[in-house]
């Protein structure tokens, strides 16, 4: 029986010619898909694309003024939707004297929401400093700052312990009807009480909490049956207290 003998195709109709052309097919459709990708990011990200139209200020303020933060904003928020850089948006309004915290965010399609946190000033820092309610110090114009905050003194770092401890004093302190006007502690870490009837409470080194334990027992007792004004209270012994007495306010007339 003879053999069969197939012809040999052409070659523009050879297989790896068409696995050759597809995937010279897939390359440009590939190539022309992210040509058009790109020439879309570009458009959205051109400033006239999409433009900010309104910028929203959301926070509750009593020191900060509303108006004053939308004039700080005019000069940053002339971009687009999407080309709009937010981080100096938000480093011009921290910049702002009682701002404590900044968050901007986008709202399609044309808005610009900026979240605006107040400083809470909690007690004064020296002559010209607050503290917020996290210790943490900052520097409002000395017009703008609250009168009757409690007064704060100490080494720069020791910001934090001193406001948790005024804190912890006061709220003991309520307890015997005192209520505490400032501390001051010194290089040694050595601590004053500030009443705000005058007196002083001398407490020594670090946060000695028998120390204030026993000033809340005996306190009602020093004031019971005498006259005079307590001046200043030293709490550094084991097991007593020292008192110096006033004038009488009878004597002061």
């Amino acid at each position: 029986m003879a053999r069969r003998h197939l012809s040999r195709p052409p070659w523009w109709r050879q297989p790896w010619l068409r696995r050759g052309l597809r995937l010279v097919w897939l390359g440009g459709a590939a190539v022309l898909l992210m040509a058009l990708v790109i020439q879309g990011v570009e458009r959205l990200l051109h400033p006239e694309t999409l433009p900010v139209r309104s910028v929203v200020i959301e926070g509750d303020f009593q020191y900060l003024d509303r108006q004053a933060i939308s004039e700080t904003l005019v000069p940053y928020v002339s971009g687009g939707f999407f080309s709009l850089d937010l981080r100096p948006v938000e480093r011009a309004v921290e910049a702002m004297p009682w701002v404590h915290g900044v968050s901007v965010r986008r709202e399609w399609p044309d808005r610009l929401v900026v979240r605006v946190d107040e400083q809470v000033p909690v007690a004064r820092w020296g002559e010209t400093a607050l503290l917020n309610q996290y210790g943490e110090l900052f520097h409002p114009p000395m017009e703008s700052q609250p009168e009757g905050l409690p007064a704060l003194w100490g080494r720069a770092g020791r910001e934090r312990p001193l406001m948790e401890r005024y804190l912890a004093v006061q709220a003991r302190l309520a307890d015997v009807g005192l209520e505490v006007e400032g501390l001051k502690e010194d290089a040694r870490r050595s601590w004053v009480i500030h009443l705000q009837d005058g007196s002083q409470v001398v407490m020594g080194r670090g946060m000695d909490t028998d120390r204030l334990d026993r000033l809340v027992r005996m306190y009602p007792r020093l004031t019971e049956h005498r006259d005079e004004p307590i001046k200043r209270i030293d709490m550094r012994y084991t097991n007593g207290i020292a008192v110096a007495w006033g004038e009488p306010a009878e004597a002061l007339e």
